[in-house]
């Protein structure tokens, strides 16, 4: 039987045997029939035809009884028919068809099944209707506030309003807001901002929510809902009241009872990696293929696949006539040039005898100028065809021809791909090699969009593969894609990584392991503290021996073990590991019958 189970037995064999004291939310005990109100439980009763509840304790009908038993604050309703606190009176509802099964009390207060019986009890409320007299509740909110709400300081992610009116951040705002009258003394912060007492508050608090302003409501933009994250990435919701709640227990005995054991948050070394599939591929950077820039006849190949070739290397020589036109071009131009120079000099000279005019002086400048035109625009075409300018100044040889171009590497690599065929024809910039610096390979990582957010450029990763058991290879992130795979829903990250001795080949597949965290310092909880009660994740603060109060927490990384906690609890604070789900069920409200201990409202 796992812990979880054990917690649920050992307090359900509690209750049978009657070891358990039921505690009002006022945290005195109530032993069945005490005060005027049990009593009148006690009584056979009617139905209440116009609430739907016993007609002898109705509080509507009875306003008196309110005065009389009190308020409820930890179950929301009048001590006169909380069934939570005073389990005489379950038989009482079930007489009028009054119960929910499912849930454990009457349907008259069965916020689960009929979510607006709420409101109704609050209007009967005491601390409700004095804090709110005057008030229009539809009206509550910033345009209310006493104290004038703005963004310089950032917005309270925390609490939904901004940092400018945050009393739970900033206690010196309280004494302001009380002057005003806008308190609500049940819950320990500004009528004005209270959710619990006025739901439609946090909706006008939203509005001012520069991240949120204006969003449509239907479009989610691309960006994941929160129904569809996992639940150790939700951040807590700033709707539910639950840090505003306590567990306590009657006795410390039943604490121990249960089984409880407790842990100190405290900050770890901690090292966090992510697995992910990834494939390898040649370096972009170091990968080419090689081709002529002019149509021709293959001459030679002086390569062949897994050659190794040096930056500069000839891989293969090109016959072809359009060089060789280029190259008569350019030896044209030379002439012409060298011509109108010696031109140029001559008339000159007659100028300066009186021979020429200086009409003629300039005329031969001009056609030397454009000589230099024509011939630099040749030697430029023969640089765009490949030859290197100590190849085309170099000296002619008797009976050179000017139509091979030599087809040399970019860099020094590896033939991987050869499609040159000694006599074949071919086009311009048609491929003839492939090669890669293979003393560096990528390994593209594919990465679920749910861990998006944990990687980053520059982190380590290692890489295995299967049939290279034994071998590991490291490298950076050195790239994130910006878009995700609409089909896989993964993301492309790349990682460079070290291949000294060429044992990794392109389009081999293997894991990785990205190092998140190296040994860094977290505030750390065990996985066991952390439950999920619906909308937020919580762990319970420890207290006392009999006093705990629920935490919701926002969770960083994890490990196998650990959770990483980013708000919520600080180092020292105790929470309870084994047995977290019984306290749990507790705020939940009848999860496991009436539960063992009082769960009420805490002040801040």
């Amino acid at each position: 039987m796992n812990s979880r189970a054990g917690s649920i037995m050992l307090v359900v064999l509690m209750t049978a045997t009657g070891a358990l004291v039921h505690l009002g939310c006022d945290g005195q005990s109530s032993p069945d029939g005490q005060g005027q109100s049990r009593q009148r439980s006690a009584d056979a009763g009617s139905l209440c035809a116009g609430h739907g509840i016993p007609g002898s304790i109705c509080p509507f009908c009875h306003p008196e009884l309110i005065e009389e038993a009190g308020w409820c604050g930890g179950h929301g309703v009048p001590e006169c028919v909380c069934t939570r606190c005073n389990s005489t009176l379950i038989a009482l509802f079930k007489e009028v068809d009054d119960w929910c099964a499912e849930h454990g009390l009457p349907e008259t207060q069965c916020l689960v099944c009929n979510p607006d019986v709420a409101s109704r009890w609050l209007k009967i409320d005491p601390a409700y209707t004095d804090n709110s007299a005057g008030r229009d509740a539809s009206k509550l909110g910033p345009a209310t506030s006493p104290v004038e709400p703005t963004l310089e300081q950032g917005w309270c992610r925390g609490h939904g309003v901004p940092e400018s009116v945050c009393t739970r951040c900033n206690a010196a705002l309280i004494p302001r807001f009380k002057e005003a009258g806008d308190w609500c003394e049940g819950h320990g912060l500004p009528e004005t901002q209270c959710t619990v007492c006025n739901p439609g508050v946090e909706a006008r608090w939203a509005k001012l929510d520069p991240e949120y302003a204006g969003a449509d409501a239907g479009d989610s933009g691309g960006v994941a809902l929160v129904g569809d994250l996992p639940r150790d990435q939700r951040s807590p919701s700033v709707r539910c009241s639950t840090n505003s709640l306590q567990v306590r227990f009657a006795t410390s005995e039943i604490a121990k009872k249960a089984g409880l054991k407790y842990t100190l948050v405290e900050r770890r070394q901690v090292t966090a990696t992510l697995e992910c599939n990834a494939e390898i591929a040649f370096d972009g950077n170091h990968y080419a293929r090689i081709s002529s820039r002019v149509a021709g006849v293959v001459h030679t190949v002086n390569k062949d696949l897994g050659d190794r070739v040096e930056t500069g290397e000839v891989m293969a020589v090109v016959d072809s006539s359009e060089l060789s036109a280029a190259w008569a071009e350019l030896l044209q131009t030379r002439a012409l040039l060298e011509w109108a120079h010696t031109n140029h000099e001559r008339i000159h000279g007659l100028v300066e005898q009186g021979i020429a005019t200086e009409q003629d002086d300039m005329e031969a400048e001009a056609k030397l100028e454009a000589d230099r035109v024509a011939t630099a625009k040749a030697r430029q075409a023969l640089r765009s065809l490949g030859l290197t300018d100590a190849q085309i100044e170099a000296p002619e040889e008797p009976g050179g021809t000017h139509s091979l171009l030599p087809v040399t590497a970019p860099f020094a690599g590896i033939v991987i791909d050869r499609l040159a065929v000694m006599g074949e024809a071919i086009n311009a910039y048609q491929p003839l090699f492939t090669i890669a610096d293979t003393s560096t390979m990528w390994a593209m990582l594919d990465v679920y969009d749910a861990d998006l957010f944990k990687v980053r450029v520059g982190q380590p990763i290692l890489f295995d593969v299967a049939g290279l058991a034994g071998e590991r290879f490291a490298g950076p992130i050195t790239w994130i894609s910006a878009r995700v795979d609409h089909t896989t829903r993964t993301l492309k990250a790349r990682a460079e990584l070290d291949n000294p001795n060429g044992l990794l080949r392109a389009n081999m597949f293997g894991r990785a392991v990205v190092t998140i965290r190296d040994s860094e310092l977290m505030v750390v909880v065990p996985k066991s503290a952390v439950q999920w009660e619906g909308c937020c994740n919580v762990v319970f603060v420890r207290k006392s021996d009999q006093l705990f109060l629920p935490r919701k927490v926002r969770l960083g990384y994890s490990t196998d073990d650990y959770y990483e906690v980013l708000e919520g609890v600080n180092p020292g604070d105790e929470v309870v590991t084994q047995g977290s789900f019984l306290l749990k069920t507790e705020i939940l409200k009848g999860s496991i019958g009436q539960g063992c201990c009082e769960v009420g409202q805490g002040k801040k």
